[in-house]
């Protein structure tokens, strides 16, 4: 049970750059040295169309709340 928790705390994602196994989070990887290696191009995708739909409903909002 103890050795499935550091599992789940260990997970590794393969670097978007030189392809070599990184835990999830690093800043920077250990074997090419590129930044964010575990940010794929999905979750930054992801981020950027959610952190556009955001702002926009705050706009839309705030235009809504002026009259």
């Amino acid at each position: 049970m103890r050795n499935e928790k550091l599992k789940e705390q260990q997970k590794t994602v393969p670097c978007h750059y030189c392809k070599q196994e990184v835990e999830m989070g690093v800043k920077r990887c250990p074997h090419c040295g590129t930044h964010n290696p575990s940010m794929n191009v999905k979750r930054a995708m992801i981020w950027t169309i959610s952190g556009i739909v955001v702002l926009y409903l705050i706009g839309f909002i705030l235009e809504v709340m002026k009259g």
